[in-house]
């Protein structure tokens, strides 16, 4: 048994706990390894590794011995370095836990117990023979056993026993990441791609490589990051695309890819600012005094990314009134505003649209429309072809009809004056027709300040009825003197084409 000193009694009930242990190696009682738990015979050979960066700490430190003990441990082979010393005579407690490191380089690290009495040390490597055994994979559980009471030194090696003389737990930690977030602005729509963190690793031999990084960008959407050298640390980045604008909580998992439990989480604040809106004007260049049609196309920065809903309209119609515009898609990130109004005139009316989006952007344009109204009581006044561009000056009532509007016309066309009652609502291609002379007769007045007329390319005439074809039809605006006697003319100056 172990060397006893004076307390043999006391001895001689501490070997009885240990009655597992081979003969000569009498153990003390102490903490024993989970039931299942793998064992090995010895830790890692040359040592246990730590790398740069990293700390070893010892904790649950536990003895259980009749000879007096030593222990702490060796670094890349060098000299022992002492950690603490239980006095002999069969005694059992609990030591004090310690911590080394962090380290600049990377070491070799073997733990080792010392039998004071009989002047041997044993290591947790296994060497100079097997008086330890060690559970786990970082913390690891090492229990060591003492040379025995009969120092056996080298010519015993210990493979199993139960209970231990000196217990300690080690832990490798490498050094932790800190990391910080780098808040950033963008765009909706507008692809991003910047710095999202940096950090600093506690191992100064680290490189990009050894680490990995995970973005969550905050809107449901995550990618990896790409980590790269910046200073004296590393930084993160990525490339996202926000679909809608806000503030965005992003966070960036920075880990050790040789050490999945060394990890940090850096937050940023992403700031996605409402993209742009542009418009264009798009009124209907006519109506006849009700119109329904659009006022504004408009394109959002944001492409594809924004749908209708995200926008509203407001239409001025240009005569007092407002209403709320009508908004659609046109496919590719385009939209159109429009509605539907009733002038309770004629006029010529500048429409503006506003739109709004719901992330605040407003973009504005205006354009014209005139509000028309054929003759009054039905048909239309007819106007020859030669002269009916816009900016014409033409004559749509008198009797000198037929000189102003077709020149060259047969005498058939001489009893025309300008004037068709039917159809009684003219149409684009419905020919028109009329009697000779005063025709049916003409409104008495007064005309419409815009009025739309029937343009014709020819006026045929058989028996009592003057017909003609419609192959357009413009809206002139109107000029003073017009009387339903022929020899009042009426004259005007085309101004919009509407079909």
């Amino acid at each position: 048994m172990r060397h006893l000193s004076s307390v043999a009694i006391l001895a001689i009930s501490i070997s009885l706990l240990a009655a597992s242990a081979p003969a000569g190696n009498a153990l003390a009682a102490g903490s024993a390894l989970a039931a299942g738990s793998p064992l090995a015979v010895g830790g890692p050979p040359g040592g246990f590794n730590v790398p740069a960066g990293s700390t070893a700490s010892f904790t649950n430190v536990v003895y259980s011995a009749c000879n007096s003990l030593s222990w702490g441990y060796q670094l890349n082979g060098g000299s022992n370095q002492g950690v603490g010393t239980f006095g002999g005579g069969c005694h059992s407690g609990t030591g004090s836990d310690a911590t080394i490191g962090p380290f600049a380089t990377d070491m070799t690290l073997r733990v080792f117990m010392t039998d004071n009495h009989c002047h041997f040390t044993y290591y947790s490597d296994g060497t100079p023979v097997d008086h330890v055994i060690f559970e786990g994979s970082n913390p690891f559980a090492l229990r060591f056993a003492d040379a025995g009471g009969f120092c056996e030194h080298t010519t015993t090696p210990l493979t199993t026993f139960g209970g231990c003389n000196f217990c300690v737990d080690l832990a490798i930690s490498r050094a932790p990441i800190t990391a910080s977030g780098v808040s950033f602005s963008a765009s909706e729509g507008k692809p991003f791609d910047g710095t999202l963190a940096t950090f600093t690793a506690g191992d100064p031999s680290a490189t990009a490589a050894d680490f990995s990084a995970s973005i969550s960008w905050g809107d449901g959407g995550s990618s990896n990051g790409t980590v790269s050298a910046s200073g004296t640390g590393f930084a993160v980045s990525g490339g996202h695309t926000y679909a809608e604008e806000g503030p965005y909580q992003v966070n960036v998992t920075i880990t050790e890819i040789a050490d999945v439990s060394n990890s940090a989480v850096a937050h940023s604040v992403a700031s996605v600012g409402d993209a742009p809106i542009s418009a264009s004007p798009a009124c209907e260049a006519t109506s006849l005094r009700s119109y329904n049609g659009r006022t504004a196309t408009f394109s959002d920065a944001a492409g594809t990314y924004g749908t209708a809903a995200d926008f509203s309209a407001t239409i001025n119609w240009g005569d007092g009134s407002s209403t709320a515009g009508v908004i659609s898609s046109l496919g590719g990130g385009a939209y159109a505003a429009g509605g539907v109004h009733i002038y309770a005139t004629v006029g010529r009316f500048t429409i503006a649209t506003t739109i709004k989006d719901i992330g605040g952007s407003v973009a504005s344009t205006s354009c014209t429309t005139i509000g028309f109204s054929f003759a009054p009581g039905g048909g239309s006044f007819v106007i020859g072809s030669q002269h009916a561009g816009v900016g014409d000056r033409v004559m749509f009532w008198g009797a000198q009809w037929t000189q102003n509007n077709l020149a060259g016309a047969g005498k058939d066309s001489r009893s025309f004056k300008g004037f068709a009652p039917a159809p009684r609502t003219p149409a684009c291609g419905v020919d028109w027709m009329t009697a000779p002379g005063n025709s049916a007769p003409p409104p008495s007045g007064p005309l419409p300040a815009f009025m739309a007329v029937i343009v014709t390319s020819s006026v045929n005439k058989s028996g009592s009825a003057i017909s003609g074809n419609s192959i357009h039809i413009v809206v002139i605006q109107v000029s003073p003197g017009y009387a339903s006697n022929p020899g009042h003319a009426g004259t005007g100056t085309v101004v919009a084409t509407v079909c």
